[in-house]
């Protein structure tokens, strides 16, 4: 008789998701959860290849922006928020450096994604999603602008992932979207946010005009310096309640 095979993934380790969860809070994360990749391994692969398949878990962590800044951007691009822009991102990538170093000083394989980086010229996409691996963690859900929506902050943080071998203690995704509201695509200078609720296997021409968006990014950085716009952060009412 043949012996039932044992189901040999090692549990979730609750001490040391603990203690990870302090330490990026500790550094300055104002939001942080694990994600159990395996759960869209071919979605996954689909779209950002092969090179992440021996990493199972993800860490996501964001910062938010000021309030403040984020409301003058209901009327352009601002320098400020170009300013935070950076500065967020310098500090979400010392954390992920420091927290991947921490993580190796023990034994476990991590890759820090950088907060802000495209994967080429000819694709918008970064090398991997730092929005899909907060929606499996269960920090959010992704609205229609393609942002992360939490439920204290709406869009209004940045992301960053470390993805890791370490067995951590998981979420699980917020059953939540936009519903009727489609202030993000009324908003949009670049009329690329199609106004569409976002769905797992979905098409990201389904809800959004990649070719459109990039060319305003591009006006931006002529104009600012940088590729930047963060309208639809600004006008989204789960970022102003």
């Amino acid at each position: 008789m043949k012996m039932k095979k044992e189901n040999t993934k090692p549990l979730p380790d609750m001490d040391l998701s603990e203690e990870l969860q302090r330490l990026i809070i500790s550094q300055g994360a104002d939001l942080c959860g694990f994600a159990d990749l395996t759960k869209e391994t071919e979605q996954l692969r689909l779209e950002y290849g092969e090179a992440w398949k021996d990493y199972p878990y993800a860490i996501s962590f964001a910062i938010n922006f000021p309030h403040a800044v984020v409301d003058q951007l209901l009327d352009a691009p601002t320098l400020t928020y170009l300013a935070w822009y950076d500065k967020i991102n310098d500090k979400l990538n010392e954390i992920a450096l420091l927290t991947t170093n921490w993580l190796e000083a023990r034994g476990y394989a991590a890759f820090p994604i950088p907060a802000s980086q495209r994967a080429g010229e000819d694709k918008l996409a970064a090398i991997f999603s730092h929005r899909a691996a907060a929606r499996l963690a269960g920090l959010g859900w992704i609205g229609k602008s393609g942002n992360l929506n939490t439920p204290d902050r709406g869009p209004r943080q940045r992301l960053a992932t470390i993805l890791t071998d370490a067995h951590l203690v998981t979420g699980e995704p917020i059953e939540k979207d936009c519903g009727n509201c489609t202030a993000c695509r009324d908003i949009c200078p670049a009329q690329a946010i199609l106004g569409v609720n976002w769905s797992e296997n979905q098409d990201l021409k389904e809800r959004l005009n990649p070719e459109a968006c990039d060319r305003y990014l591009n006006e931006m950085r002529h104009t600012l310096g940088k590729r930047i716009c963060g309208l639809c952060l600004a006008v989204c009412p789960w970022g102003r309640k």
